[in-house]
């Protein structure tokens, strides 16, 4: 399967299910996932989930203070970096929308970092920050809040934003509000617009050459 549909294909039916999946990180231990209970809130489009999901990445990235580093917890060599725009448009152009509120859909994303010199410390800064905009901070992982924070933040539009770190890195999660303005049943379409409006400006572009394109089909056909 294609890694792009396999992409896909995974984050829709995650958000299904789940606000956040846990991701593992060394030294840490699996919580258990908390259930999307998500009600319809707003009646953004696909495209304005997206801007917002990138915008909450980039907010959170730059409150820990950790800029490079950062990479898809699905696709690990896809990083989330300013230097890195086209990785940056894969990753938002991937999120398509899982069931949430009957009729309504949500994105969710998660990044990585394991070259961290302190995800601690990284940590607690996201946490004053995300208190700093009014969000509301409360602990997934009671047991070890020093050495494992685990945490989430709420509002009162149902986004949800979530950090885990141990000594040796952390995960940064980011999951949108259930919206109205999009429907899970229409992700296919949603992605072959997407991928023939792609097509159609690298023909534009000329980067496409659909002529030469066939011809060299036609050959290889012919070996």
């Amino acid at each position: 399967m294609a890694p792009l549909r396999k992409r896909i294909l995974t984050s829709a039916v995650k958000a299904t299910i789940l606000i956040f999946g846990v991701l593992t990180l060394a030294g840490c231990l699996q919580e258990v996932p908390l259930v999307s209970e998500a009600k319809i809130t707003t009646g953004k489009s696909l495209r304005e989930l997206r801007t917002w999901v990138g915008e909450q990445l980039d907010a959170a990235v730059a409150a820990s203070e950790v800029d490079e580093g950062w990479y898809d917890s699905y696709w690990h060599d896809v990083f989330w970096s300013t230097d890195r725009p086209q990785d940056r448009e894969l990753l938002l152009s991937a999120l398509f929308p899982g069931g949430c509120g009957g009729n309504g859909g949500r994105i969710e994303i998660s990044l990585k970092n394991m070259t961290a010199e302190d995800p601690l410390a990284a940590a607690a800064k996201v946490r004053d920050f995300w208190k700093s905009e009014g969000w509301v901070v409360s602990d997934i992982r009671t047991y070890a809040p020093d050495t494992q924070p685990y945490f989430r933040a709420d509002n009162e539009y149902g986004e949800t934003l979530a950090f885990q770190a141990s000594s040796e890195g952390m995960t940064l999660e980011v999951a949108s509000s259930c919206s109205r303005g999009v429907k899970t049943t229409s992700w296919q379409d949603d992605m072959k617009r997407e991928l023939l409006a792609s097509r159609a400006s690298q023909i534009s572009s000329g980067s496409i050459n659909e002529f030469k394109d066939e011809i060299e089909r036609r050959e290889q056909s012919d070996q």
